[in-house]
């Protein structure tokens, strides 16, 4: 007993102190789908909080349960994340998550799972979705019973939301280590379709959650993971990613280099992310029949419509609201989010005189690279665009921490601010250089070190954007933040693991 209260404080004492915050880079395993989309209709820049959202508690729909902590959307509520805590956690350590990723549309809830005795942690009591006997990939996922009696659960939470009002496809489910097993096996099997699933440093619920069920087999799925976690094996996640391409489900994933089982800021990023592109901002108009518009196909989601033209002087256009690009979701109140390019169409042309369409209006993709978009595309940022900002990506800028440069900037400016690689072969010198422009203005060139602090300064003289001084302090000092998982038990055992006496004091890991 008093070997194991040593080992406990020092568990919690390298918990405590832990810092593996960095970059995030894409596994060549790991493949990211991505698809080309549109402009957005927002104005406001996401990274600044109009005002401080309310941390509200309110009571578990199974008095088993614990306590569900939301965090309210700072602007008018139009999506709702579920973020499941790992194994000895609670909802409320987690709530500062919703400020991190900062969607404001976005309504966050946090729940906690129930206590109970943990074999993995010798019998101690703690809040647990289901129970852990080993660190074995069988083991940790070997109590069925108790996984789907928290997949029932979050299922309430989620049937809770939509009889609020959230539409089920604007709702997203997620969660980290054991809570990311049971985020993904809740959303895999309930039976009306979600925004997307995301799971961090998790594992896939084999033998629950097998196969999605009809009205989510195109459900999208983030998987993020340490390259060199020592509880969940990167691999876990490789073989659940290649699992999902084979059902034709909408899958990524984003591995982590140096990461253990622990949250990185760059992380936060591409979940942040995710959640702009699976749940982006929405609206509804009601236009007469015909519509004067010309649908397609969308690049994504798998089975969603766009569209494709405006006719001049159509009933689409003159509504004022449509833009090319703009995704159907419901047609009359029906889903038809990814139904298919035919569905749609049969629901359009079975419709009334009026139609009132709900539609969302994607966030531009900024991972592609400037020259692969076409003509049409660049033009329509140009003009559309909160603004537009060309990172170069050639071999020397690459080397002078381009890749930073482009994920510092996605997280400084709004999301409908187009930021990409501008895709050039040229040597550029001191770089990575920058080119801003759009909203009106002549493409300006900024050269030589320091670039991300000139374009800042531009952003807010010239494109009133104010960034928030808390991101930018996270970007210049992301050794300084250790906020997540430092009460889950298997990050305290994964810290240990990943540690030996010679090396915890030769390197500045913790």
């Amino acid at each position: 007993k008093a070997m194991a209260a040593v080992r406990y404080a020092m568990l919690a004492a390298l918990a405590v102190n832990s810092v593996a915050f960095m970059g995030s880079t894409m596994s060549n395993s790991l493949t990211l789908m991505r698809s080309s989309t549109s402009k957005t209709c927002r104005a406001k820049p996401a990274c600044v909080r109009t005002k401080v959202a309310p941390l509200r508690m309110a009571s578990s729909t199974d008095a088993q349960y614990g306590k569900s902590f939301t965090v309210e959307a700072t602007e008018e509520h139009t999506a709702t994340v579920i973020w499941l805590h790992g194994l000895g956690d609670s909802g409320k350590e987690w709530t500062k998550l919703a400020s991190a990723i900062s969607v404001p549309w976005a309504k966050f809830v946090f729940p906690t799972a129930a206590r109970q005795e943990s074999t993995i942690c010798e019998g101690a009591t703690m809040n647990s979705w289901y129970d852990i006997t080993g660190l074995g990939v069988k083991e940790l996922r070997a109590d069925e019973e108790g996984i789907r009696k928290s997949i029932e659960h979050i299922h309430s939470l989620l049937k809770a939301e939509i009889e609020a009002g959230t539409p089920s496809e604007r709702i997203i489910v997620g969660g980290f280590s054991q809570g990311g097993c049971v985020a993904i096996a809740a959303a895999m099997t309930f039976e009306q379709e979600l925004g997307g699933v995301m799971a961090v440093s998790s594992w896939y619920p084999r033998g629950v959650a097998d196969t999605p069920t009809p009205a989510n087999k195109k459900l999208p799925v983030m998987l993020c993971h340490g390259e060199v976690d020592p509880i969940a094996k990167v691999e876990w996640s490789r073989k659940a990613f290649e699992y999902l391409l084979d059902m034709d489900m909408p899958a990524e994933g984003n591995v982590y280099p140096g990461v253990g089982h622990e949250f990185t800021p760059a992380e936060v990023t591409d979940m942040k992310e995710f959640i702009q592109r699976n749940c982006p901002p929405t609206f509804t108009v009601k236009i007469q029949k015909p519509l004067g518009a010309v649908m397609e196909e969308a690049e994504y989601p798998l089975g969603a419509v766009k569209i494709g033209s405006l006719k001049e002087g159509g009933n689409a256009e003159k509504s004022g609201k449509l833009q090319v690009g703009d995704q159907i979701v419901r047609i009359n109140g029906q889903l038809v989010r990814t139904q298919g390019f035919d569905q749609v169409m049969e629901s359009l042309v079975a419709a009334e005189s009026e139609v009132e369409l709900k539609m969302v209006r994607p966030i531009p993709d900024r991972d592609a690279d400037w020259a692969s978009l076409s003509g049409e595309e660049q033009e329509r940022r140009y003009k559309d665009a909160g603004g537009v900002i060309k990172v170069c990506s050639d071999g020397p800028c690459s080397k002078q921490g381009a890749k930073n440069v482009i994920r510092w900037l996605k997280e400084l400016t709004p999301p409908e601010f187009s930021v990409s690689r501008c895709g050039c072969t040229g040597n550029c010198g001191n770089g990575p250089n920058l080119v801003i422009g759009g909203k009106g203005k002549e493409d300006r060139v900024l050269y030589g070190v320091n670039t991300v602090g000139k374009a800042v300064k531009m952003l807010r003289e010239e494109y009133q954007i104010q960034t928030d001084p808390v991101v930018v302090q996270r970007i210049l000092n992301p050794s300084k933040i250790a906020e997540f998982g430092i009460s889950d038990e298997l990050v305290r055992q994964g810290i240990l693991a990943s540690v030996t006496i010679r090396g915890s004091f030769e390197t500045n890991r913790f």
